[in-house]
């Protein structure tokens, strides 16, 4: 099979053969159509993180796909050969960026008939990284909230479906942007914009309840807008974001955002997606063998939404 692969920290990933993989007796092995490209997957590949989230090597990124099961595990009763399914590969592994890839039958989730494959690749990783900053994190109530919400980074890969998720469950939401970008985050939900380009632009937009931060990890500049009570959030937490979680004394929680991938979620969005209150952005595409030029697009930050990997045509 045709697959992605670098052979170590800093190397860039090449197109090479492998041998199409066999699923273990928990496992299911997927003809992968399309996976998404997300920060980790560069991040890691380059070694800076290896000390919190080492990788593998040689190692075959990715950690979204969308496809066909083609084979299961001898202990796999919840699926078929033919079931169309999309998956957040569990953190201990990769393996996305290939023509096959073999994951634990618990993590894949069945597609709903109505959606098609580059919706099911943009979804897991990013869509669960919304869900549970919004949920679990900021304590958003999914069945009815109508506090108000700012999302960070609200046209980026999580802060696009981070508003639309707020949106469903009934949150005033405000997103920050680039003015290219308001006429999208008004579009998934957000009732006012901030154009962090333009000076001022902060003049008269608080109180927040919350703040999801899908951007960086300092959230020194957003304090003073945030409730008394309120909270701040990062899924991209830096050395700042711990430094405030320790002060309890300020009346402003500050947490940040550790991805715990698993089904259910996955089911979630995939309702969420079914009733038409979520949906993925797609910016661009790219082939397999194109995986350096999705990573470099990606790591300009002037994505919208979320970068897809043709796997099945690339």
């Amino acid at each position: 099979m045709r697959a992605m692969q670098y052979p170590d920290y800093g190397a860039e990933p090449k197109l090479v053969d492998l041998p199409v993989p066999e699923p273990g007796p928990t496992e299911v092995r997927v003809r992968v159509s399309h996976t998404s490209v997300n920060p980790v997957d560069w991040k890691q590949a380059s070694g800076k993180i290896r000390l919190v989230m080492p990788q593998p090597r040689p190692c075959v990124p990715g950690y979204d796909l969308s496809g066909i099961i083609d084979a299961v595990g001898e202990r796999v009763k919840s699926f078929t050969a033919g079931d169309r399914v999309h998956i957040r590969i569990p953190m201990s592994g990769a393996g996305a960026n290939a023509e096959y890839a073999v994951v634990p039958a618990d993590h894949a989730v069945r597609l709903p008939d109505t959606m098609d494959m580059v919706t099911a690749a943009a979804l897991p990783l990013a869509g669960m990284t919304a869900l549970q900053g919004l949920r679990d994190v900021l304590q958003l109530d999914l069945d009815g909230d109508t506090r108000r919400v700012l999302v960070i980074g609200a046209s980026g890969g999580v802060g696009h479906l981070a508003v639309q998720i707020a949106a469903a469950a009934g949150a005033e939401v405000v997103g920050v942007c680039s003015g290219r970008n308001a006429d999208l985050v008004r579009s998934l939900g957000c009732r006012d914009v901030i154009d962090y380009t333009q000076p001022g632009c902060w003049a008269g937009v608080a109180p927040f309840d919350l703040v999801y931060d899908c951007v960086a990890g300092d959230p020194s500049p957003y304090l003073e807008y945030i409730k008394r009570g309120g909270a701040y959030a990062s899924c991209m937490p830096g050395p700042a974001t711990f430094l405030h979680a320790a002060n309890v004394f300020s009346g402003k929680r500050v947490r940040p955002v550790l991805l715990h991938g698993n089904a259910p979620d996955l089911a979630t969005l995939d309702k969420l997606f079914a009733e038409g209150k979520l949906r993925a952005v797609i910016d661009r595409h790219f082939g397999l063998a194109e995986l350096p030029a999705a990573w470099a697009y990606s790591q300009s930050g002037r994505a919208r939404g979320k970068i897809i990997i043709d796997v099945a045509t690339g």
